[in-house]
């Protein structure tokens, strides 16, 4: 079953942003494989993108699981023996969550957003290698960068999520180290923030729409002069 299209994998993708993204991907003429821990929402969400004509397809990838994470990677190097495009989409913010304690917020956003990503990322290193242009796109947030939260004019100073913050801050330290070890791979690696979108996450309270958001991932994973090692919004570079 393989494919001619660029091929792209994204987490975490049967909603929101990263639906947005994968939606966005398949528009460009990118061949998706869409991550999603549920595979019935994951065919639900594909479902509509399949009737407009779109090459994408619901895939079981839960980042916080070896044997999930394994079986994907089986897959895709069974079926097509490489990946262009990997979306590091699939994270959580549990800083609003009454029912937890600071330190499960931490340990379960550690969980998924730190120690998720890097398991999906070191599994598809080898199928990367294999691609003509390869691209990891992680999605980091504002709220990580210490450059803002240290100026008051700052616009989200308001918003307080020490646990998402520190994780995703770990994300943008992710993606400085990958886009240096993986250089001589040719594999360009960058941390992108999405801003604040109404999504699920955000109980629809964000500013901007889904494919507002998709928009600086999309672009990162698919421009042909992409840099490697950045963290930016659509607007530009963020400071770290």
């Amino acid at each position: 079953m393989g494919t001619n299209s660029t091929l792209a994998l994204v987490s975490g993708a049967n909603r929101g942003i990263g639906l947005a993204i994968a939606a966005g991907l398949a528009r460009k003429g990118c061949h998706v494989l869409l991550g999603c821990r549920d595979v019935s929402r994951g065919e639900a969400a594909a479902g509509p993108l399949q009737l407009a004509g779109l090459q994408v397809w619901p895939l079981q990838l839960d980042t916080t699981s070896d044997a999930s994470v394994a079986a994907a990677t089986a897959l895709i190097t069974r079926e097509y023996g490489h990946l262009d495009v990997l979306i590091n989409n699939a994270g959580i913010g549990l800083d609003y969550d009454p029912t937890l304690t600071p330190m499960e917020m931490i340990q379960r956003s550690v969980a998924v957003n730190i120690v998720g990503t890097m398991r999906l990322t070191e599994a598809m290193i080898p199928l990367l290698a294999g691609s003509k242009s390869p691209r990891i796109v992680n999605l980091s947030s504002e709220l990580a960068s210490f450059g803002l939260r240290h100026d008051p004019s700052w616009p989200h100073a308001d918003k307080k999520m020490p646990t998402y913050a520190a994780s995703k801050a770990a994300v943008n330290s992710l993606t400085v180290s990958y886009a240096e070890q993986l250089a001589d791979k040719g594999i360009k690696v960058n941390a992108i923030c999405p801003g604040y979108t109404a999504t699920e996450a955000t109980n629809f309270m964000g500013t901007r729409t889904t494919e507002q958001a998709a928009t600086i991932a999309i672009d990162l994973a698919t421009r042909a002069d992409c840099p490697t090692g950045t963290f930016v919004n659509d607007q530009g570079p963020l400071p770290w």
